[in-house]
This record gives C-alpha cells, sequence and structure tokens, in this order.
C-alpha cells in the first residue's frame, strides 16, 4: 500500500522528532559526562590523588553517592509538597510528618558518611581525606557561585 500525501509528512515528522529527542538526549548525556570528569579533575588535583589512589578511592566515592541519592529520593514527595504549598497550607499532622521525614533522612545521610568515612581511611592516608573534605566544600561553593551567576544572567543550565 503506497504512502499518501498525509502519511509520507506523518512518517517524516515521527523520524525528525525522534532524532530530535535522540540528540538532545546525546547532548544531555555528554554535557553531565563533561561534568563529571570535571569534577573528578578538580578532586584529584586538590587532592593530590595518585593512580592507585583513583582507583580505590573514586569507586567508594560512586557508592557513597548512589546511597545518599536513593534516601534523598526517598523523601522528594515530601519535598514536592513544601515547594507547592506554604507550610501554613498544611495540617499540623501533615506538616510534622514531613518535618520528621526530613529529621529522619538527615540522620540517615549522616550515618551514610560515617560508614563511608570510615572506608574511605582505608583507601587513603588522612591528610589526603581532609583534602577531599575541604575540596567538597570548595565544590560546592563553586557550583553555587556557577549556578548564581547563570540564574542573574537568566539563563538556567543543568
Amino acid at each position: 500500500m503506497p504512502f499518501n500525501k498525509i502519511s509520507k509528512l506523518s512518517f517524516v515528522l515521527v523520524i525528525t522528532l525522534f532524532s530530535t529527542i535522540l540528540s538532545a538526549q546525546n547532548d544531555s548525556n555528554e554535557k553531565k559526562e563533561n561534568r563529571e570528569a570535571r569534577k573528578i579533575a578538580f578532586f584529584t588535583t586538590k587532592m593530590d590523588l595518585n593512580t592507585e589512589e583513583s582507583q580505590d578511592f573514586w569507586p567508594v566515592v560512586n557508592e557513597m553517592n548512589a546511597e545518599l541519592k536513593e534516601i534523598r529520593n526517598k523523601n522528594a514527595h515530601g519535598r514536592m509538597i513544601l515547594m507547592d504549598k506554604k507550610s501554613e497550607d498544611l495540617s499540623d499532622k501533615e506538616l510534622e510528618e514531613i518535618l520528621d521525614a526530613r529529621m529522619q533522612i538527615g540522620k540517615e545521610q549522616m550515618d551514610i558518611k560515617i560508614k563511608y568515612h570510615e572506608k574511605f581511611k582505608k583507601v587513603l592516608p588522612i591528610q589526603k581525606l581532609a583534602k577531599f573534605y575541604q575540596a567538597t566544600r570548595e565544590f560546592k561553593k563553586l557550583q553555587s557561585e556557577r549556578k548564581k551567576q547563570n540564574n542573574y544572567t537568566g539563563e538556567r543550565k543543568r
């Protein structure tokens, strides 16, 4: 059965849309990979890691970050409620549940950080571990400044 004009146009539109989505996804993945590479380079330089230390250290960092992300995702619902509504618009019971969940998540995050602090001590000298914590603060500050600059120019980059 031959394509009529509408079918051909629909087919071309679907292919164009599909390729645009794939291209945007690839660009997003490339940007994420570039950000991650810059982050690793930043920390590796600040901590003066050698190859062996890097090979031992980064998998542990990735494990920790995965656990922390899982905890953050657990409370995404509560965060969204607080973003969408003012605390005055919630019942005392709803607000108490959200705040209690936040406290619990904070505790769980700290427990994870303590657990990984012990793991880090097994793969890094204590001086380099101290540099890691210092570099973490520096990196967060740089990210915050970069975000402010992007917001001031009216751009929103992720």
